[in-house]
């Protein structure tokens, strides 16, 4: 018997998570994606990645075998982090575990997040269509689901150590009393800015989040800057989500979608929730020139 026959069939897609799971699989069969996935996790590119069926009363979510058919790995794919279930596996399987948790910041071998930011920027012009509309709909899931995920994350304070990051240094340099650092779980007053990350990282967190006040957002608050893991690039809402949460300051909107274009980011060809980027340096280049634009995102519209 084929050791491949022992292909989990009845995945419960009422769940977010195995919704992305599934969709995952799929992108299996497109060899450039595979191989990326594969190589992202230090493992070999020509083996088989398939959900695997209960092995000793644990089912991690993707097996890896080889072309000799003998175990390589398995793979655990969360939105968030499960730091115990992963002690389970790894105690209880003779292979290494290897994990895809939502976020960069969550400390996984790879994440989601980043993932689907490769599905994004992935050039349509040399995949098929039916490709072309697999990785977008995998991208999507991803970002549907950690939507529908962050709420059970938490904020928390900056760490240390990006309060010493050049951007946030910089940030707090422009906006001087209008950026708050140690404001708890409130919303931010019009005219402020609030400054956290997602509760998951402790003193080595390497995100960071510069939020407005939004009455539609679900927590009040928008993020219209970010940082992932400490990488060298700063995300942006797109444009329909920033008109989306501050639909009474589209002139505030306007004039920061401009000032991106400017910089060579174009928000209004991305999803909501598609998170854009630029690199680190050029928005430093930039800063000066973009924070009136950040300001009037905070400024409460002209009617209150």
């Amino acid at each position: 018997m084929s050791q491949t026959d022992d292909t989990f069939v009845n995945e419960d897609l009422g769940k977010s998570e195995n919704r992305v799971n599934v969709a995952l699989f799929g992108m299996m069969q497109q060899d450039w994606f595979r191989q990326w996935f594969l190589t992202k996790l230090d493992l070999p590119t020509d083996t088989v990645v398939y959900p695997p069926k209960n092995v000793n009363g644990y089912r991690p979510d993707l097996k890896v075998v080889s072309r000799g058919e003998c175990t390589l790995a398995w793979i655990e794919v969360e939105l968030g982090t499960d730091a115990p279930q992963i002690a389970l596996y790894k105690n209880a399987l003779c292979e290494p575990v290897k994990t895809v948790w939502g976020r960069e910041d969550d400390g996984g071998d790879l994440s989601l997040e980043e993932i689907a930011e490769y599905l994004d920027a992935y050039p349509r012009k040399d995949l098929s269509p039916q490709e072309a509309v697999n990785a977008g709909y995998l991208s999507k899931m991803i970002r549907d689901g950690l939507d529908g995920h962050k709420g059970s994350l938490g904020r928390d304070r900056v760490s240390d150590k990006m309060r010493k990051h050049p951007l946030v240094v910089r940030l707090e340099e422009l906006l001087g009393v209008r950026l708050l650092f140690e404001y708890g779980n409130q919303p931010p007053p019009g005219g402020y800015f609030k400054a956290d990350t997602t509760g998951a990282g402790g003193t080595n967190n390497q995100g960071f989040s510069l939020r407005v006040y939004s009455e539609k957002a679900t927590n009040k608050t928008l993020a219209v800057m970010s940082i992932s893991g400490g990488r060298e690039k700063v995300y942006f809402p797109s444009l329909l989500k920033l008109e989306k949460y501050l639909p009474e300051q589209l002139d505030a909107v306007e004039c920061y979608a401009s000032r991106l274009l400017r910089m060579r980011l174009d928000i209004s060809k991305y999803s909501e929730s598609a998170r854009p980027s630029l690199p680190l340096n050029t928005v430093l280049a930039e800063l000066d020139d973009l924070t009136p634009c950040l300001q009037a995102l905070a400024d409460p519209p002209a009617s209150q």
